[in-house]
């Protein structure tokens, strides 16, 4: 009796051992949670929801609350996983009506994934990078920001919610001039670095062109407004309607970044600078990108490693730090930096 005893603890021990075994091996294979440290947070200021951005490192989206911790995850596709490509300028966007998040990839396509990590919509399209726009009636509008010079590739592009192409636009059609290229851009490899498309609500057209420091409306199959004066623009926001007038806010990328407001009305207006980068942490600010307004008038803005909401006035009261993340000049393979971001109401 004793002998049959100790032969079936003996087994326990083994079993319970090689079950311990498989269980660990498998949480060493489960990517770990981003190691956010929030370094502000002035609660009665803050905006509340969650925040969203591509783990290019693990190929998976991730949605994390306002303490940093993670609390959704999906994998990306399997034709998206191309590091070099999830490295050249990704988008994400959160549709709040569909609760479903929308991923252009640089030289490969788009993607509309939902909660349950189904991939709704996906398009496979090679002239696409930065960002990506979901209209009303299902179609899509995109811009390419590594349009080859000498090459005549489309800037922008909008296809159907089957994935046909409906029209496109090419350089010639934005008519820059060579004196308002800008010096520090002048050897992209890109002939037109547009980085950013938003369709308005009169369906006029918003762009912005890095290279050549402006944001440029569109009406129909006209250059409607010019705004220069934009050094290396990114993500300008919607049109808002003020005490004062009607304005629209960009990611300024001289020296420092800043972020920046504009009179829609008159394009020749000085521009006002809203928030400027801190020189002392410029590696983790720097480049600025993401300029989305939230609920009670907060800016979500990203740089390579940080993500913060700053206030109408300028105040930046939320402020969350990656420290294992690089920076987007640097080479480290196995290190996401944030190229977008988006945020996720409550």
């Amino acid at each position: 009796m004793i002998r049959v005893v100790i032969t079936f603890v003996f087994a326990l021990m083994i079993s319970t051992s090689v079950w311990a075994g498989n269980l660990n091996a498998k949480s060493k294979n489960k990517p770990k949670d981003l190691d956010g440290v929030v370094l502000t947070n002035e609660e009665n200021k803050v905006q509340k929801g969650n925040v969203a951005l591509i783990d290019t490192t693990n190929n998976r989206l991730v949605e994390i609350d306002l303490s940093g911790k993670t609390v959704w995850t999906a994998d990306l596709p399997k034709a998206f996983r191309n590091q070099r490509n999830l490295n050249g300028g990704s988008d994400i966007e959160w549709l709040e009506v569909s609760d479903t998040f929308l991923v252009a990839v640089p030289n490969t396509g788009f993607f509309e994934i939902n909660r349950a990590g189904k991939v709704l919509t996906e398009c496979k399209n090679k002239f696409i990078s930065h960002d990506i726009d979901k209209l009303n009636d299902g179609s899509f509008v995109f811009v390419n920001g590594w349009d080859d010079k000498g090459e005549d590739e489309p800037i922008i592009t909008k296809v159907s919610s089957e994935c046909n192409v409906l029209w496109t636009k090419t350089k010639d059609f934005f008519q820059v001039e060579k004196s308002d290229l800008n010096n520090r851009f002048a050897k992209d490899k890109s002939s037109l670095h547009a980085n950013s498309i938003r369709v308005l609500p009169n369906e006029d057209i918003m762009v912005s062109v890095r290279n050549y420091d402006q944001v440029i409306i569109i009406r129909g199959n006209e250059i409607l407004k010019r705004f220069k004066n934009a050094p290396g623009v990114h993500d300008p926001s919607e049109v808002y309607i003020e005490e004062n007038g009607t304005f629209f806010y960009y990611a300024n990328r001289a020296r420092p970044h800043q972020i920046i407001k504009r009179n829609f009305e008159n394009p020749d207006d000085t521009p006002e600078v809203i928030w400027t980068m801190p020189r002392d942490s410029r590696n983790e600010w720097s480049p600025l990108r993401t300029v989305q307004k939230l609920d009670n008038g907060n800016w979500l803005i990203t740089g390579s490693k940080n993500i913060g909401q700053i206030t109408p006035s300028g105040d930046l009261v939320w402020e969350i730090h990656f420290p294992e993340f690089r920076h987007q000049r640097e080479t480290k393979k196995k290190a996401t930096y944030i190229f977008k971001a988006t945020f996720v109401a409550p």
